[in-house]
């Protein structure tokens, strides 16, 4: 028995293992993205393009990759999707322009949803009755998210010694060995979850329509200082209509992509929103990553250093969430943990925003945000699942993805950026003017600066404009640091604020209730 049970746990080590690669596959090419933009010589446009246009692709396929991946038996498919990974991924090395880089980019997203279905269907049908769908959702986080950021690290790490193609050969060995995992643990070659083949191939153009325009606003939003831009503002009027068009949809179609009967469920709605306020909180990470890059001069293998920390805190969050709703702990409890670490991880970094701030400085808010995530996206899934029948699954998987990773990661990145770009103008404007006659201070170190510019030969004129620069760029600054504390005080008010309504108003004093899974937890 115990022989039994401890090659039970060792084929369930194996089987989770083959879901890795499909979760990073488009991972892989951002180690160092600047080695890449130097590579294809693109413009930063260009390139955001590239980076938006295969994640746009890899969310637009779900739908019908899902749909596909139940038709197909699961050896044929673990060990096809291995294959065209392998041949996409290494045709990605010999790409003559970033337009066919991303070409073959978004071709290895659409085969990383039919791996990542693939990799976890006999998981889903052999130990989901064994291992609650609590523990089942637990698991795959942290293997998604604990992956993430221990690839960024490695791939960073050899990228730097070597070049960005690293992160490619990398991918090919995962692979490799996914195809002997899958020779290995995948005996019979069947399609345990086959039904009859069918498809809303109109409301999926519709999507694709729809994810195209935020595409748009996504790249090009910030540049074109969003609604002082024309076709800024025709976008988000075409989005209307186009959802209008797409609820008309609905009304004449039996199996919509997304269903707006799944709506009736109250848990969809509340927890789309939620799903919403997490990725809102989440996308502030990329502050932190433009800082270090761009302010510190941190190169990718110290930025990729300093964000193990967020691993740390997964290791403890995600099998404490799991075990307290495992135990049916109240769902409260787990919110307010996770709203509570989301908000120290912003209010600790409001006071380290400083002058002279170091990656050590880091390490703590990190590891408070490694809290957070594993307390809160674990039951963000569970609970917008909970009680939805297996037929509006797929719309409710839908809503919460477009939710958290389309509105709130992508677009709200935009809107973000666009945000701290307008508040270092107004900072500096205002530092700006304070560098007068009347301030002694900026005066004394004006001086100073000029003066030790003119030890080193400079002339009068010459020592002047290089003390005047030096001073402005100091501004910029300060004024850059300024717009991040301002940045992370809102947003720590935003996390804590879900924890007083929770508190005052008693919500989710209760349990997790009944949970069906499919499709799969993304």
């Amino acid at each position: 028995m115990f022989a039994g049970k401890k090659r039970s746990i060792f084929t369930l080590i194996g089987l989770y293992l083959l879901t890795i690669p499909f979760f990073n596959g488009l991972n892989v090419t951002t180690y160092d993205n600047s080695q890449i933009l130097g590579h294809f010589g693109a413009s930063t446009t260009v390139f955001t393009y590239s980076i938006y246009i295969s994640i746009f692709v890899l969310l637009a396929f779900m739908p019908l990759g899902l749909k596909l991946g139940k038709q197909i038996p699961v050896r044929t498919m673990i060990l096809s999707a291995s294959f065209l990974s392998i041949i996409f991924n290494t045709a990605s090395l010999f790409a003559v322009s970033i337009e066919w880089f991303t070409f073959w980019r978004s071709l290895l997203g659409i085969i990383s949803v039919i791996g990542i279905f693939a990799s976890m269907v006999p998981i889903l049908l052999k130990y989901n009755p064994a291992f609650n769908m609590a523990l089942l959702y637990g698991i795959l986080q942290f293997i998604q998210k604990g992956s993430q950021h221990v690839y960024q690290y490695f791939g960073a790490h050899f990228t730097s010694f070597y070049n960005w193609t690293f992160g490619i050969y990398f991918l090919n060995i995962n692979f490799l060995i996914c195809i002997i995992l899958a020779w290995y643990f995948y005996k019979a070659d069947v399609a345990p979850m086959k039904t009859k083949f069918q498809f809303d191939w109109c409301g999926w153009i519709i999507m694709i329509v729809f994810f195209t325009i935020i595409l748009f606003l996504s790249a090009e939003g910030q540049s074109r200082n969003w609604f002082n831009d024309p076709k800024i503002s025709l976008a988000v009027a075409l989005l209307f209509i186009i959802l209008g068009i797409y609820l008309i949809h609905t009304r004449f179609t039996e199996d919509p992509i997304i269903d707006p009967e799944v709506y009736k469920y109250k848990n969809v709605i509340i927890g789309a929103f939620l799903m919403f306020y997490i990725g809102v909180m989440n996308g502030t990470g990329s502050v932190i990553t433009g800082y270090m890059t761009n302010i510190l001069g941190f190169d990718s293998v110290s930025g990729a250093r300093t964000h193990l920390a967020l691993v740390i805190g997964l290791c403890i969050s995600i099998p404490l969430s799991t075990y307290l709703l495992f135990k049916r702990v109240y769902l409260a409890t787990i919110w307010i943990m996770g709203f509570g670490c989301y908000g120290f991880y912003h209010i600790i970094l409001f006071f380290r925003f400083y002058p002279g701030i170091d990656s050590a400085d880091f390490f703590l808010p990190l590891v408070f945000k490694g809290l957070g995530m594993g307390f809160l996206f674990p039951i963000s899934l569970l609970y917008i699942s909970e009680g939805v029948p297996p037929k509006l699954s797929a719309s409710r998987m839908m809503t919460g993805i477009i939710a958290q990773a389309v509105f709130a990661g992508l677009l709200g990145s935009a809107i973000l950026g666009t945000c701290i770009s307008n508040m270092n103008v107004q900072h500096k404007t205002g530092l700006s003017q304070q560098l007068t006659a009347v301030n002694q201070l900026a005066q004394k170190q004006l001086t100073n600066t000029k003066r030790s510019f003119l030890m080193r030969g400079l002339s009068e004129s010459e020592a002047q404009k290089r003390a005047e620069k030096s001073l402005s760029s100091k501004t910029s600054q300060a004024s850059i640091l300024l717009a991040y504390k301002d940045i992370y005080l809102v947003m720590s008010a935003v996390c804590f604020l879900p924890i007083f309504i929770i508190l005052l108003f008693k919500l989710w004093r209760r349990p997790l209730r009944r949970v069906e899974l499919e499709p799969i937890p993304i």
